[in-house]
Parts: C-alpha cells; structure tokens; sequence
C-alpha cells in the first residue's frame, strides 16, 4: 500500500472520530438526568464531573435492576418496566454513558489535532494538492 493511500486512511480516521465527538457535544439524553438515591440523594448528571461519582450512580442501577429481576422471578412476573424515577434502567444506563463520554471529550479532541498535526507534517505535496483540489470541487459544486 502506497504512503500516501495510508496518509489518506488515517485522515478519514480522523474525520470519522471527530464526527463521533461533535455527536456527543449534543447528546439526546433519553432521562430527565435528575438522579435520586436513597444513599447518593439527588444528583443532575448534566453536572457531575467525577467518574467515580457516575460509576456509583451506574453500580446503584444495576443493583436495583438485578434485586427488581429476582424479585420478579421469585413472585413469577415480567421483569420487564424496571424503572427508576419513571425512566427504565437502560435509559439511566445510557445517559450516564453519554454524560462519561462528555466529560472525555476534551481529551480526545486533542489526542485527534495532535494526530492530525503528525499526519500533515507526513503529507507529501502531492497528496496535499489533491486534497487542496478535492476541497476546491466540493466548495464550486
């Protein structure tokens, strides 16, 4: 495989994971992201910062799920409706992702510009030109 092919690979890498993270600077969150626990109290995890704080958020979900499933076993019901402050667990599951994901968002923008700078200082001028050229055509058409 030609350098240049491999340059072009990793620039669409790059392009492809700044897209995910642009994604996650507006999440859709599925919960109103109020969380209320006896032991934890109420917590906005719009506003949590700490990962250990979301990981006991997350633990005290999947507590409440798995105690929610046997006990729905034991009396013979559908364990399906687990929810926790009127969203199901899997909701809360996915907001405390996303709100993980946020909170790493910073560090990886610049792991991908320090990419991105590595990768135009390899780029050969040609390669640089037909990138240049490709720019111009998608800017006329």
């Amino acid at each position: 495989m030609s350098e240049n092919k491999v340059v072009l690979e990793l620039i669409e890498e790059v392009k492809r994971r700044k897209a995910e993270i642009a994604k996650l600077s507006r999440p859709n969150w599925k919960t109103n992201c109020s969380f209320t626990h006896p032991s934890l109290g109420t917590i906005n995890i719009h506003t949590v910062k700490s990962l250990p704080k979301l990981c006991q958020i997350l633990a005290a979900l999947m507590m409440w799920e798995d105690y929610y499933t046997q006990a729905c076993k034991e009396l013979e019901l559908d364990p399906k409706g687990c929810v926790w402050d009127g969203f199901t667990v899997s909701d809360w599951v996915d907001d405390v992702k996303t709100r993980v994901a946020k909170i790493q968002i910073e560090s990886k923008k610049q792991k991908l510009q320090e990419l991105e700078d590595r990768l135009d200082k390899i780029m050969s001028p040609e390669l640089r030109a037909q990138l240049e050229l490709e720019a111009i055509k998608q800017e006329l058409a």
